[in-house]
């Protein structure tokens, strides 16, 4: 089971760099092809509408037709996507693509965080999954330095992931891999885990959109100072080697004092980045510095979520839990792209710092109140 284990983390993992260069690389050709900072924003936050489709569905489709099953059929779909991002050259052709890697993504990313929660020691959890997330820093920093280097060539790029990312699940053809089935209670469903989760569900949400909307942005942005192109697909890979940085102490830390105080500590990272982004304008290095500081900060709170909801729940309920904070994390993916491209067409640096500075504060705000539900059980 471990080993089978170890070999979906590493197929996820290379289907994350893959995204990860993919999508910066997408900015930029949407960019050229004449589409404004929204309409990128819109067709970004696809990827994670696909996400939101099939997400819910993901632990009962998993029940049906089995774990490797259900993963292979999402590392097509992601294979797809990343083909389908060869041959876009309009705005409907983005979304399909797009739409295709969020199908697969939730299918396959869902249902590796519930195995990781499900598998990893009771006292350990948190380190199991920083070490998956600081795996998923790494993946987030190389994808984009790849696609920096090969940026005239947008187009292997994208070949280049789908055939990874479908070699990488090649190994797991004829491996067995199972999930303890939930009760049939409602302790073991939605309705009871929901009430007792809300808490990591708003942390996701912060974390997907501060991580996935500074991605956004900050290859906008970088694009909107004149850039040269392969710079600004390397900007995420700098907001992912900072979060890479911090994943597996953070874990380490999550086990030992709980999600509260570092969740506070980040978030006001955020906001005081925010607020020396108009900064940028005078002095470009400046984006450098923030980006890691975005990857910092931002990076950690998905990590603080998972880590809270598996230190909490029982194996029962795991699977719930994690859907719901995957599907938490998702929306604020969705939403991030949207509202940075809409704050950048509307009042450039000074928009994206006020309405992202605005989200961090209240999210620290949130998550004050929230001390009880933020803490291990």
């Amino acid at each position: 089971m471990k080993n089978t284990l170890y070999l979906i983390c590493a197929s996820t993992l290379v289907s994350i760099c893959g995204f990860a260069g993919v999508q910066p690389l997408a900015v930029t050709l949407m960019e050229r092809q004449g589409l404004g900072p929204a309409q990128i924003g819109l067709l970004s936050a696809l990827i994670f509408g696909g996400v939101l489709v099939l997400a819910p569905f993901q632990p009962a489709l998993t029940a049906r037709y089995g774990v490797m099953r259900t993963y292979q059929a999402g590392k097509t779909l992601v294979v797809l996507g990343f083909a389908g991002c060869a041959w876009a050259h309009s705005a409907g052709g983005w979304a399909a693509a797009f739409l295709l890697l969020g199908l697969g993504g939730a299918l396959t990313w869902p249902l590796t965080d519930t195995l990781l929660a499900e598998q990893a020691p009771p006292d350990r959890k948190g380190a199991w999954l920083g070490l998956f997330q600081a795996g998923m820093g790494l993946a987030f920093a190389l994808g984009p330095l790849v696609s920096a280097g090969l940026a005239r060539h947008p187009r292997e790029v994208f070949l280049g992931a789908a055939a990874l990312a479908g070699l990488s699940s090649l190994p797991l053809w004829g491996q067995r891999c199972t999930i303890p089935a939930a009760g049939t209670d409602d302790e073991a469903g939605y309705r009871e885990v929901w009430m007792s989760a809300a808490g990591f569900v708003g942390v996701a949400f912060l974390g997907g959109l501060f991580e996935n909307g500074t991605h956004t942005v900050g290859v906008l942005v970088a694009l909107g100072l004149d850039w040269p192109v392969a710079a600004a697909v390397a900007l995420p890979g700098v907001m992912a080697f900072g979060s890479f940085a911090v994943q597996y102490p953070l874990g380490r830390t999550a086990d030992r004092y709980g999600t509260r105080e570092v969740l506070l500590g980040g978030l006001a990272v955020l906001a005081l980045s925010m607020a020396v982004l108009p900064l940028v304008a005078q002095w470009h290095p400046l984006l450098w510095f923030i980006a890691l500081a975005w990857g910092v900060a931002g990076g950690c709170l998905y990590t603080l979520a998972m880590t809270g909801s598996a230190q909490r729940f029982s194996a029962r309920q795991v699977a719930a839990a994690t859907t719901l904070v995957v599907l938490g994390y998702t929306l604020g993916s969705a939403a991030g792209p949207v509202i940075g491209g809409f704050a950048l067409d509307a009042a450039s640096l000074r928009g994206v710092a006020w309405a992202f500075g605005a989200m961090a504060l209240l999210g620290g705000a949130f998550a004050y109140r929230k001390k009880p539900g933020l803490r291990p059980a």
